[in-house]
């Protein structure tokens, strides 16, 4: 797979798009008219109206034949075909499912969760049906774990489709699991329940974010700031937006710009219209100038290791 110290970035030169090494060298010629990020060494690219996935050296490791494409992972990823049904291929382009799910997420974990008749189960690498579709909506295995949509609200179940975490009151929406907590909401407002399916942080925020580098964004009123796993405050809500951190930054909104900051809450970058996250050190900006878009990469200080002027 892609360890973050080799990861290839898209790059737009003259209207197509290739890719770039971390130091800004052009890896993959730019000859698409859409590239993805890599993910387990295949990144998803559009030729005309169709997409495809290339390998780290720039081959067609999967032809350009699908309507749309998720990410690999697992060694697996969603593939929309012309009839506009979902199914899966493996990296060198096998159907290992049948396009015949109204939608399909990508794998993590082991299982994918995917669409059929309006109703949400989960899927094994080989195809197989792990947990029977049932659910009004599910969201990924994620430390084991993946939140359901039952009747009654929010349940977690584990990968036999046995419920393992049950809230004695109604969660409304429910998120993933990272570093032992799970947003979930109520009347209240958004609090994280712990692995055990206790309230870790009551619900108070009226948005929250993932935890990540022991940090979660939290919006409190109009404003956005950072909360520790039991909740209280770690960088007080001054921002427009958040995101979780990455690699010891989050990205942060302040007036119409992005920035990035570390885990103390100082701003660490210049100023951005658009920001992503980092992977492997390096994070997308994007300057925008009415219609235009021009796209860069900068290191965990700011600096551009590709210009968006290009």
């Amino acid at each position: 797979g892609d360890t973050l110290s080799n990861l290839l970035y898209p790059v737009r030169v003259e209207g197509f798009w290739g890719y770039a090494d971390a130091n800004g060298r052009i890896a993959i010629t730019p000859y698409y008219d859409a590239a993805d990020d890599f993910y387990d060494s295949r990144a998803a690219v559009q030729v005309g109206d169709l997409w495809g996935f290339v390998d780290r050296s720039g081959a067609l490791a999967v032809p350009a034949t699908y309507a749309a494409a998720g990410r690999f992972a697992d060694g697996r990823a969603p593939v929309r075909s012309a009839s506009g049904k979902w199914g899966f291929v493996d990296a060198s382009g096998s159907e290992i499912v049948p396009p015949t799910y109204d939608l399909a997420e990508p794998f993590s974990e082991g299982l994918a969760a995917v669409r059929k008749d309006g109703l949400w189960g989960f899927v094994d690498a080989s195809g197989n049906v792990a947990v029977a579709p049932k659910y009004s909506d599910a969201r990924a295995f994620s430390q084991g774990r993946a939140a359901v949509e039952t009747g009654s609200g929010w349940v977690y179940v584990d990968k036999t489709g046995q419920v393992v975490l049950q809230p004695s009151f109604a969660v409304e929406r429910a998120g993933d699991f990272a570093e032992g907590r799970a947003p979930f909401a109520t009347a209240q407002g958004w609090g994280f329940l712990d692995k055990s399916g206790a309230v870790a942080v009551s619900p108070r925020f009226k948005s929250v974010g993932l935890f990540s580098n022991g940090l979660a964004p939290a919006q409190v009123g109009d404003h956005w700031g950072f909360v520790k796993p039991d909740g209280s405050e770690s960088i007080r809500p001054q921002f427009r937006d958040a995101r979780a951190f990455a690699e010891g930054r989050a990205a942060v909104r302040i007036n119409s710009d992005w920035v990035f900051i570390d885990t103390a809450g100082r701003v660490v970058t210049p100023p951005f219209d658009r920001v992503g996250d980092f992977r492997g050190g390096r994070a997308r900006v994007e300057i925008v100038d009415g219609d235009k878009v021009w796209t860069g990469y900068v290191d965990l200080s700011g600096a551009y290791v590709w210009y968006p002027i290009r």
